[in-house]
């Protein structure tokens, strides 16, 4: 991909369109939609979102937009107890997204609340994760990504069961697709990131790609000199969405990771990385995990990634050639050149 796919402001606007707004996002998890009212907001690049339980216990997502003036409805996460009213002028919606009353209204001659219902975005759980898609007419996640949730489910049976453990962000100044051309190769790994290499053993390290998805799995090296690894997952798995989600396991860790990127700005993204399991209450072995990304792996992704953006900009230079070898799947770059693929597909 040529290097100004990665610095033209047009390149991401049209992304956002025909990629973001067209795409499953990740929101959350089952447990922050538990009971009526529970309700949790997102920002879909650039498009505000919510998604509630609503008072007949349905999963429905809203554009988090008030139909008077614009005003967001809702922010960060929480319950309401019947009603979501906007803060600017106190018009107010039923959790299924009619509107109920606006101030002074019954002044006004031919005022019909039904013109003013919340739009809907489409909802979806998948392996107990919250999913939205703004394109109501979207396929089924299943249909999107074929056999995807039976990977999940082989890392934990029952995902919707987890509650959040510890979340890391960071805010990497680079393309979004930067670090999602990292995240799908271990080319890298050895020369960049020497303790990721010493924890998995890479003989067995294993990436492939489907449709819409694609997977890389190592099997830990329980001898390795980076953490203890004994109890929790004994490997690696980190398993894509396209367009900017993975789901996976460290070493070490009895639940999932959820780690989400998305594009605040053309060379900026901001990446989440969420750790569910089963009590809110981390091992050894996990606080080893989380340290491990959140003071080694990560930063040594994120320097990566940022010195990268400035290359991208060089007079000296415009595109590169991937590296793919079907017998060496610890060095191959075929699930980056399967991600570009999907990136020209919805672009073209």
């Amino acid at each position: 991909m040529a290097a100004a796919m990665y610095t033209d402001p047009a390149v991401l606007a049209a992304e956002r369109e025909r990629i973001f707004w067209r795409t499953w996002q990740f929101v959350g998890h089952a447990s922050d939609v538990a009971s009526p009212g529970a309700f949790i907001t997102a920002d879909i690049a650039g498009q505000r979102v919510f998604v509630i339980r609503t008072s007949d216990g349905e999963l429905r997502g809203f554009f988090n937009v008030c139909q008077h003036r614009g005003h967001s409805l809702l922010e960060g996460r929480g319950t309401v107890s019947s009603l979501i009213t906007c803060p600017y002028h106190a018009w107010a919606y039923r959790t299924d997204g009619t509107l109920q009353g606006a101030r002074m209204s019954d002044r006004m001659d031919d005022f019909d609340f039904d013109d003013f219902t919340l739009p809907a975005v489409a909802v979806e759980l998948f392996c107990g994760l919250l999913f939205v898609n703004l394109d109501l007419d979207a396929r089924p996640m299943a249909e999107v990504y074929p056999g995807a949730e039976e990977q999940v489910r082989k890392l934990c049976a029952e995902p919707g069961e987890l509650v959040v453990q510890d979340t890391s962000v960071f805010d990497i100044v680079a393309n979004w697709k930067n670090v999602g051309d990292n995240l799908l190769e271990c080319y890298h790994c050895h020369p960049a990131h020497k303790s990721f290499v010493n924890l998995i053993d890479m003989a067995g390290y294993v990436n492939e790609t489907f449709e819409n998805w694609s997977i890389q799995t190592g099997p830990a090296n329980l001898d390795n000199d980076t953490y203890e690894v004994s109890s929790g997952t004994e490997g690696f798995t980190s398993l894509f969405l396209w367009p900017s989600v993975s789901i996976g396991a460290l070493p070490g860790h009895s639940g999932l990771f959820m780690f989400h990127f998305v594009p605040v700005d053309v060379e900026l993204t901001r990446q989440t990385l969420t750790y569910y399991a089963p009590t809110s209450t981390p091992t050894a072995a996990e606080t080893s995990a989380f340290a491990f990304f959140n003071d080694v792996l990560g930063p040594e992704d994120v320097a990566l990634v940022e010195n990268v953006q400035v290359g991208l900009r060089s007079l000296g230079y415009h595109q590169g050639r991937f590296i793919c070898i079907p017998d060496r799947p610890e060095i191959s770059e075929h699930a980056v050149h399967h991600f570009h693929s999907m990136v020209r597909a919805a672009l073209a």
